[in-house]
């Protein structure tokens, strides 16, 4: 890309090839998960190309778009806290079982169950 020029769609891609591993590696090594960090890095991506489309982009970097996946990643987590917070208060709302132990062991596998489900397959099984 020459100086002063606005970025391209073919400079996106000389990027992509240049950063998706720079991406996935930072993403992956934040939420620790292979399944969701792909997720992320596609939205990273696709946000990066919007941005190109759209003549908001500035000068391509690796650095941009880690910036863009941090921002990617805090939308996950907030995301994952509604989540969570919804699960609790339909918690509540269950009838106690007879057997407390019985209760809080199968919470904790739901808990585990949930939390290993992408977030679309965990928020239909909640709602």
């Amino acid at each position: 890309m020459t100086a002063g020029a606005a970025p391209r769609g073919s400079d996106l891609l000389a990027l992509y090839d240049d950063a998706l591993g720079h991406v996935y590696g930072y993403l992956l090594s934040r939420c620790g998960r292979p399944a969701t960090a792909e997720d992320l890095t596609s939205e990273t991506f696709l946000a990066a190309a919007d941005a190109v489309r759209a003549g908001t982009a500035p000068v391509l970097s690796r650095a941009w778009l880690i910036g863009i996946a941090r921002h990617k990643l805090a939308d996950h987590w907030r995301r994952q806290g509604r989540d969570v917070a919804r699960l609790r208060e339909l918690a509540s709302l269950v009838q106690p079982a007879d057997d407390p132990w019985d209760e809080l062991l199968d919470r904790d596998l739901a808990w585990r169950t949930l939390a290993e489900l992408s977030p679309q397959h965990r928020a239909a099984l909640t709602l």
